[in-house]
């Protein structure tokens, strides 16, 4: 095995293991999400055109009583809900960059117009 092989199995092992580690208590709200922002840009299935911000992280765990996760499987995308151009000026900038933001409230996706595996209509970025 080549020096950069080896280099390669040993992060992807620490990886793994920050994962395993991130993933055991179950995310709740006033917890804080960290992640990268991303712009997700689809459509839903009636057409409507959707934008959507979304932290990408360390899968977490949602509470067992969601019925809309499935249990013991980590979810990682966040859609942060972006009712107000504030809000969406707020996190424009921040595109591309590991944000750290606090739930106050989150739940399991349960529609088409959820994009990621939890829906986050209350949120604060955290500086």
């Amino acid at each position: 095995m080549s020096p950069l092989s080896r280099l390669a199995c040993i992060a992807s092992a620490l990886l793994a293991l920050g994962t395993a580690a991130e993933a055991q208590a179950p995310i709740k709200a006033g917890d804080t999400l960290t992640g990268i922002l991303r712009l997700v840009r689809t459509r839903h299935p009636n057409g409507t055109k959707i934008e959507a911000y979304q932290i990408v992280s360390a899968p977490r765990l949602m509470p067992k009583d969601d019925d809309f996760c499935e249990d013991g499987k980590g979810v990682t995308t966040f859609h942060l809900f972006t009712m107000s151009e504030a809000a969406r000026r707020q996190l424009q900038p921040l595109l591309g960059k590991t944000v750290t933001v606090q739930a106050s409230a989150l739940f399991c996706s349960e529609t088409a117009w959820h994009i990621g595996d939890v829906a986050v209509p209350e949120w604060t970025v955290v500086k």
